[in-house]
């Protein structure tokens, strides 16, 4: 027969009993939580049914290159400079000349200007005029100099010569890639050997 004493220590068990199976439980589920949140953090994306955010692409950056105008005004101020940067900066590689004499080749042209600038002592270009038409700028241009160097092997003169044309550059990418000149070339020729008075030849700046 159970005494009062004896329900008293049996319900004082069962109650110590259920209060640590209790905590057991919370325990428990206190460590599956922090299992799945873990498992989360080191599954991918991907494999909990979301699709990864993509990557933001980078942009290219977007070359600048100078205008027409700005191009044809370095080129021909680079005559009063350096000029062979100026032709390895501002005229395309694969350039279409139509010179004086109709279609060149850039080499020579590059050769005869630098020999010109050589040959005559206080070389000076001076833009007179130009016009931007699209891609093509129109330059009207004159430069003098004293003939004290040989020139297309014409020797020394000592006269001050000038040279007078109207040139026309399509410029496509910060470079002309096509190039026409118009000029009293052979007049400028006979000023070099003293054919033509320099004073005859002289271009208005008006």
């Amino acid at each position: 027969m159970t005494s009062p004493k004896d329900l008293e220590n049996a319900s004082a068990l069962t109650f110590a009993s259920t209060r640590k199976d209790r905590w057991r439980l919370i325990g428990a589920m206190a460590g599956l939580a922090v299992a799945a949140a873990l498992t989360a953090a080191a599954v991918p994306a991907s494999a909990q049914g979301q699709a990864p955010h993509p990557a933001s692409p980078v942009s290219a950056p977007q070359r600048h290159y100078l205008s027409p105008l700005q191009v044809a005004s370095a080129f021909y101020a680079s005559y009063n400079g350096d000029l062979a940067a100026g032709f390895d900066r501002y005229i395309s590689k694969d350039l279409v000349l139509h010179g004086f004499n109709g279609p060149e080749d850039r080499q020579a042209w590059i050769k005869g200007d630098l020999n010109i600038t050589a040959g005559l002592t206080g070389f000076k270009m001076t833009v007179l005029d130009q016009i931007v038409e699209g891609n093509r700028v129109v330059t009207r241009w004159s430069f003098t100099g004293v003939h004290t160097g040989t020139v297309f092997g014409i020797p020394a003169s000592g006269r001050e010569v000038t040279l007078s044309g109207i040139s026309i550059d399509r410029v496509i990418h910060g470079q002309s890639v096509e190039h026409w000149s118009e000029g009293n070339f052979g007049r400028f020729l006979d000023e070099l050997r003293g054919d033509t008075p320099p004073d005859t030849v002289t271009p208005s700046a008006k």
